[in-house]
C-alpha cells in the first residue's frame, strides 16, 4: 500500500487519480515507478474509458493492472458447496453459543487452560470480516476435542 488520504467530497475516478498524482508529485516519486496496481472492480477504478487505472495507465503505459486477488476469494467463499456452507453454519452456530454469555465465555476460558490446551478462546467469525471464516473454522478445529467435552 503506498499511501492513504481522504477524499473529500466524491469518489470519482479524476478525483481519486489527482490525490494520487499529487501524493507523488509532493515525494517526487514518477508515475513509471507504479509498476502495477489491483483494484476490486469498482467503475470509478476500473472504468475502460476514465477510470483510475485507465488514467494512471496512460501515465504509465507499462503499469500492469491486476483485479484483486482477495476479492476473487471473497466471491469463491461465497460460493462454496451446500455441504461445506451447512458445516460452516453448525461452526458459527457452536462458537456464537459459547461467546454469546460472558459467563460462559469465562467457563470456556478456564475449561481450556485446564485441559492444558494451546487456545482459551474461540475466534468469533462475522460476515463484514469475511476472511475471518478461515481463522474462525482453524481454531474451530484446533480445540475441537475440548469443545465436545464442554
Amino acid at each position: 500500500m503506498l499511501f492513504c488520504k481522504r477524499l473529500e467530497s466524491t469518489t470519482t475516478s479524476k478525483e481519486i487519480y489527482n490525490k494520487l498524482k499529487n501524493y507523488l508529485d509532493v515525494n517526487d516519486i514518477p508515475m513509471k515507478n507504479i509498476t502495477s496496481c489491483a483494484a476490486d472492480g469498482a467503475p470509478n477504478m476500473m472504468g475502460k474509458k476514465n477510470g483510475c487505472l485507465k488514467l494512471m495507465k496512460d501515465a504509465n503505459p507499462e503499469m500492469i493492472i491486476v483485479y484483486c486477488v482477495i476479492h476473487k476469494e471473497n466471491l469463491v467463499a461465497k460460493n462454496i458447496s451446500p455441504v461445506l456452507n451447512e458445516v460452516l453454519h453448525a461452526v458459527i452456530k457452536c462458537v456464537n453459543t459459547i461467546k454469546a454469555s460472558a459467563k460462559c465465555k469465562r467457563l470456556f476460558k478456564l475449561f481450556c487452560e485446564e485441559q492444558n490446551e494451546d487456545h482459551v478462546r474461540l475466534l468469533l467469525h462475522t460476515e463484514v470480516r469475511w476472511l475471518s471464516k478461515g481463522n474462525c473454522l482453524k481454531r474451530f478445529m484446533q480445540l475441537f476435542d475440548a469443545i465436545g467435552v464442554f
